[in-house]
């Protein structure tokens, strides 16, 4: 998933699909045990499992690689299972077909996969494959979304180009024995593999891509029963014959779509719909009071920042960064517009994904009177445009930052720019941004580099900020490199430490959902992952 073009929340529009670029981060906090996808000791469930139902908005694709946005990769995450998973008490990543892996240098990685892995329709699963699922991922002539999750590959610029036709970094050894040859040391590449995009796909696939998509055959916990009713519902059964150690708990998933995320929220009030993942920011004021004990609070990743153009001489000082971040009472902001459904960000990496991360950011303390004095000894420019993307509920907030700068800097020449969002975007390609813009960041794998590397490092696809910082940039070379997990999350800590001094954005907040279920599900069971997914394989159901 990508740079976020909107709260989860409000995804129900349909409209919650970002670019193919990247995605930010989600630590999430619940009950149950959540290694791997999470067998939680909670009430005791119906015989079977039950049924579980779900509110989700319309997928745009149900291809593993033409996945990026959440509605359709929720649904994936059931049906597939890549080479290795995540295992979300840790955020370490677990066997998934793979077995176990090897490197010596963070360049040629061996994989070695179970020998008892099959797709729905029977179809075994041999490194071949992986082999033949990963190029036709990057083949141009199939125009897959996510195929640039694989730009580290050997081989995948030669595809791309026409020059090839396979990816010279992708080899079947034998049966169960892959290799994966990148083009420059990447240490994060089994947490990249646990993405939708890296989902093997069964030789029925490449037979018609279209039927396939309307009732995917995967390898995954679930399979699919029936076809994809459209702006209806996907319904899933538990595959009995999945490989993995920790089966779905649920005998049934049904995702319900919904085109107004108001009336999910009355049907799981009235009982006629089990989860929630995200309750709408109208109702948060209402939420204790309608589902008591039925709401359950996760404090995620989701980043949401405001950005500096640094190709604009007047951001260039870090001093005049430091001020208009000082100048801002983010928990003002977030008890007044948000009903306290967001947490002020102090760190760039999600606190939960690195233990022991003990970065704070300085510039992120409110104190009016130090950012005037900076401001003022800055030069900082007396006239601001800020630019945010329209119809995604940034407006009040927005407006509060600028009423703040207004206040406490002095600023009184504040200017507004709201576009659609492909629009949006297009101004930031062409560095057409002249003053402070929103953005957001959700991760698509759980890894420090993911949370850094594609928006700040030197010349990055998503830098709109134009960032760039040889120091900064050697230290996420150094821990992609490290073969050590442990060395290699200092390093990547050191690296966010720059960007706290540096500032060029202004972390905001890491986003609070919350959940609301009904009375067949047991809330103990209940956990969200790093991708902002409720995981309905480990619910609990608790009557039929």
């Amino acid at each position: 998933m990508h740079v976020n073009k909107t709260s989860r929340r409000s995804r129900a529009t349909g409209a919650v699909a970002v670019t193919a670029a990247a995605t930010l981060a989600l630590a999430a906090c619940g009950g149950g045990d959540n290694g791997g996808a999470g067998n939680g000791e909670a009430a005791e469930g119906v015989e079977g499992g039950g049924t579980v139902s779900a509110y989700n908005c319309e997928p745009q694709f149900l291809v593993p690689a033409n996945s990026t946005e959440v509605c359709g990769s929720w649904v994936l995450g059931s049906l597939f299972t890549g080479l290795t998973q995540t295992d979300f008490d840790t955020y370490e990543p677990t066997a998934g077909v793979a077995e176990s892996w090897d490197t010596e240098d963070n360049v040629t990685w061996t994989f070695t996969l179970g020998e008892d892995w099959t797709f729905h329709d029977g179809e075994e699963i041999t490194a071949q494959t992986f082999v033949d699922t990963y190029n036709w991922a990057v083949d141009p002539d199939n125009a897959q979304q996510s195929a640039n999750f694989f730009d580290n590959f050997l081989g995948y610029q030669e595809v791309v180009d026409g020059d090839a036709e396979e990816m010279e970094g992708v080899r079947a050894v034998d049966d169960y024995t892959l290799e994966i040859e990148l083009t420059e040391p990447f240490s994060p590449l089994p947490d990249m593999l646990t993405y939708t995009a890296f989902y093997p796909m069964p030789s029925v696939a490449y037979d018609d891509i279209e039927a396939f998509e309307q009732a995917p055959v995967g390898n995954g916990r679930y399979m699919m029963d029936g076809e994809w009713e459209h702006d209806q519902q996907i319904s899933v059964n538990r595959y009995e014959d999945w490989a993995g150690e920790n089966p779905g708990l649920p005998e049934r998933i049904e995702w319900m779509i919904y085109a107004d995320v108001d009336t999910a929220y009355l049907d799981v009030q009235a009982g006629n719909l089990d989860i929630l993942d995200a309750a709408p920011p109208n109702r948060r004021t209402t939420v204790e009071a309608d589902f008591g004990d039925n709401a359950q609070d996760f404090d995620t990743s989701a980043f949401t920042y405001l950005g500096f153009p640094l190709y604009q001489e007047e951001f260039q000082d870090a001093d005049v960064r430091h001020a208009l971040s000082m100048a801002i009472d983010r928990q003002l902001i977030i008890d007044n517009i948000f009903d306290g459904a967001q947490t002020p960000a102090e760190n760039i990496i999600p606190p939960d994904l690195i233990a022991g991360n003990e970065n704070t950011c300085e510039f992120c303390q409110y104190d009016p009177e130090a950012a005037a004095e900076l401001y003022e000894e800055a030069g900082g420019p007396d006239e601001l445009t800020v630019y945010f993307n329209s119809g995604a509920g940034h407006e009040d907030w927005v407006e509060a930052v600028a009423n703040q700068w207004r206040d406490n800097l002095g600023i009184e020449d504040i200017t507004f720019e709201s576009l659609e969002f492909a629009q949006y975007l297009g101004l930031h390609d062409e560095q057409e941004i002249t003053g402070p813009y929103r953005l957001g960041w959700t991760l698509s794998y759980p890894s420090a580099q993911y949370a850094m590397e594609p928006i700040y490092s030197t010349g990055a696809s998503s830098n709109y900020a134009d960032y760039s910082s040889e120091e900064f940039d050697d230290l996420i070379s150094q821990a992609n490199a490290e073969t050590d997990p442990d060395t290699a999350a200092e390093l990547y800590t050191d690296a966010e430490a720059i960007l706290l001094e540096d500032m060029p954005v202004i972390p905001m907040w890491f986003t609070n959902y919350q959940v609301v279920h009904s009375d067949r599900i047991d809330g103990e069971s209940l956990f969200m992952d790093q991708a902002t997914f409720t995981r309905l394989e480990q619910v609990v159901v608790t009557e039929e």
